[in-house]
């Protein structure tokens, strides 16, 4: 277990603890509370409906119905919400978190896994709606499910990778935060997430290949949808991932004890 793992592993009670602050400290105040945690997805996903199928008339080739197509664009759209918000937050983690960071001391990667685990407890409300909901319509295939722990897990070590890498950078570079979020918006577009691969031209395939989110979300969907993981896919998105985690702790382990003389 490298370095980091371990300091994890020690503290992951603070892990926990930071977890459910930052989870608790973005409803303080408001008459819902966690409520908001299940509405504000709600609403979200309802607009994305309304525009793309209802609208547009978007459907997902060989399902018919607008239902399909609602499992289709949930079950993308929430694993890309994650890793969307995963590598903001770490962007600008070292700057919000300066205060511990500086006087306190507690390991860069306990402050960040914290905000991680709380990013994902968020968005396992929405994921958590939406299997019950295919279940209940009869779309979830038993045999299908480990697909999506194949996809949480890939999601989770991916997210990790680059946001290890990013909380050194972000306190370099104070205008990464608003970089990240725009390459987030580029990426929703040039990922099928609200339209199926099949509205695309040919020469658009290659570009999904080298895409690692395409597999990512194939996993999602096959299993809350069943289908297949094209092979091509899931092995980018293996291999991205993999990457990622290496490259990621690397330039954690070479830059992140600058990063209390930064912020």
């Amino acid at each position: 277990m490298q370095e980091i793992e371990r300091n994890i592993f020690r503290w992951r009670s603070l892990v926990w603890v930071l977890a459910k602050r930052d989870f608790r400290r973005r409803y303080a105040g408001s008459a819902l509370g966690v409520a908001w945690a299940i509405i504000e997805p709600g609403v979200q996903f309802g607009l994305y409906f309304l525009v793309f199928s209802v609208f547009l008339g978007m459907k997902i080739e060989g399902r018919p119905g607008g239902g399909s197509y609602a499992m289709y664009l949930l079950s993308g759209l929430i694993p890309f919400l994650v890793f969307q918000e995963s590598l903001t937050r770490a962007a600008g983690l070292a700057h919000e978190q300066a205060g511990l960071t500086r006087h306190v001391r507690v390991p860069l990667e306990v402050l960040l896994a914290g905000a991680l685990v709380s990013v994902f407890l968020r968005h396992m409300f929405g994921l958590a709606i939406l299997v019950v909901i295919a279940t209940a319509l009869g779309q979830v295939v038993l045999s299908q499910l480990p697909w999506l722990a194949i996809g949480l897990v890939l999601l989770a070590a991916g997210c990790f990778g680059v946001a290890l890498a990013l909380v050194p950078a972000g306190a370099f570079l104070p205008d990464l935060n608003q970089f990240v979020g725009l390459s987030g918006m580029v990426l929703f577009f040039l990922t099928p997430i609200v339209y199926s691969p099949a509205v695309l031209p040919a020469k658009a395939a290659p570009v999904l290949l080298y895409n690692p989110l395409v597999g990512l979300l194939d996993t999602f969907r096959a299993g809350i949808m069943g289908g297949g993981v094209p092979p091509s896919h899931l092995l980018v998105t293996t291999g991205a991932v993999l990457a990622s985690f290496f490259v990621g702790q690397a330039v954690f382990r070479r830059r992140a004890h600058q990063v209390p003389d930064l912020v």
